[in-house]
């Protein structure tokens, strides 16, 4: 399960399409004062196509939060009731004793992830006809496993792994951000999961059930790409688009103010010209005239 990601909330999906369709409404208006624009006709149609994925997204997962509920009041209805006996055949949930008194639900465990075989710490969510619905408690990936698939959880593991959660968040989000600069990669249907024709219908039922979660968490993994792809190119927009605004009055160069402080050591501040030097006149000076042998000074 390495390089999942966590399932975004309804609210959240929400949020992101109102803050996505704000920033279209921004570049639109930017569009229609610079039509010929290519940056700002590239960042509208992205901008359409990660709010077209998020739509998407979001009805799944409203989609999966009806289901889970229905499976929820079907797990806590009692199985002989006249009334609901159709919805547990349908559903497939059941209070099995011999489930219920080794993990109930809420219990803490460790299951394997179908998608690559190994070991991951879950949480007991609901008892199937096949075994348990688990939800994967690090990426919230949720899906049915087979009770040969489900084991205890030690103690010291649950500490080991509080120990660890922060350091593998870390590493995870480290990948998500490298991620942001590739583009997303279409994930491949395990050949395991691929329903054959001479398969057991209970077998086809849970591998469509399986198919249907492997779909779901790439279809996430798709939008969690994209969003940060989408996130990363809009700080670059808003910093070009910052870069190209003219400084100043008629002219790209620095608009200075009269206030700033001069460059000569002995200016004044708000003091057009100050430092220079004043005018310079020539200096009055006193001549001595010789008359009639003596010295006799006048200004001149």
């Amino acid at each position: 399960m390495e390089g999942g990601v966590e399932e975004l909330s309804i609210e959240q999906l929400a949020s992101s399409i109102s803050t996505y369709k704000e920033q279209l409404e921004q570049v639109r208006q930017l569009l229609s004062e610079d039509p010929r624009n290519s940056e700002y006709a590239d960042m509208e149609k992205e901008l359409k196509e990660v709010i077209a994925l998020t739509e998407e997204v979001l009805a799944t997962a409203k989609q999966n939060e009806i289901s889970l509920s229905d499976a929820g009041v079907s797990a806590e209805a009692t199985p002989g009731s006249p009334d609901l006996e159709g919805a547990w055949e349908k559903t497939g949930l059941r209070n099995d004793p011999i489930h219920e008194g080794k993990f109930p639900v809420g219990t803490k465990v460790q299951a394997v992830f179908s998608d690559d075989g190994e070991w991951y710490d879950a949480t007991i969510e609901a008892h199937t006809a096949n075994g348990y619905f688990v939800a994967y408690d690090e990426w919230g990936n949720k899906e049915e496993v087979d009770p040969d698939n489900v084991r205890p959880i030690e103690q010291n593991a649950i500490v080991e792994a509080e120990r660890l959660a922060q350091a593998t968040k870390n590493a995870l989000k480290r990948k998500i951000e490298k991620a942001a600069s590739s583009d997303y990669q279409t994930k491949t249907l395990p050949a395991k999961l691929k329903i054959d024709p001479n398969d057991p219908e209970d077998v086809k039922i849970a591998k469509r059930k399986k198919i249907h979660a492997f779909k779901s968490k790439a279809r996430f993994e798709q939008l969690e790409v994209v969003q940060n792809k989408k996130q990363n190119d809009w700080q670059q927009f808003q910093t070009t688009k910052a870069k190209t605004k003219k400084v100043g009055f008629f002219t790209g160069r620095k608009k200075e103010s009269i206030f700033k402080s001069p460059e000569d050591p002995f200016g004044k501040v708000g003091v057009t010209g100050s430092g220079k030097g004043l005018t310079d006149f020539q200096k009055r000076e006193k001549h001595l005239h010789l008359k009639s042998g003596n010295a006799e000074g006048t200004d001149e």
